[in-house]
């Protein structure tokens, strides 16, 4: 009796740790979601970059969304920086236009909705924005 007991005790707390980790918090969704990047992007966080993505040929085919939460871990308000970056046309008589477009999830929030464009003869940055992570 005791032992069966004791099975059944054992089995009861394997279980229940069980339910416990299938019940564990996933970690909250974190990201920079781009769906338009004309012709570059580079995310920083506190100042080392930590993404790049090319636009083929100018265009984005489609949506990217970049996980931030390797990289705050563990960090009290990081800085996050996202810019873009307009390539060098050689071939503009009269201008290069730039895009982008993205989304900010906090904690599985949608917390900042972006779409900025404008010309330049480019190969500079042409957009640039910070957030204090913690406070957006």
């Amino acid at each position: 009796m005791k032992t069966v007991f004791c099975k059944t005790l054992a089995f009861s707390l394997v279980l229940m740790a069980l339910v416990h980790l299938s019940y564990a918090e996933a970690p909250k969704r974190n990201s920079l979601l781009f769906l338009e990047i004309d012709d570059w992007v580079e995310v920083y966080v506190d100042g080392k970059k930590v993404f790049t993505k090319a636009a083929s040929g100018g265009d984005l085919n489609e949506e990217v969304e970049f996980d931030l939460n390797p990289h705050i871990a563990g960090k009290v308000d990081p800085i996050v920086e996202i810019k873009l970056i307009n390539a060098k046309c050689h071939t503009c008589e009269s201008g290069n236009g730039w895009k982008v477009e993205f989304e900010v999830f906090q904690e599985d929030e949608s917390v900042d909705y972006i779409i900025e464009e404008g010309d330049s003869m480019g190969g500079n940055v042409v957009f640039t924005i910070e957030y204090e992570w913690g406070y957006i």
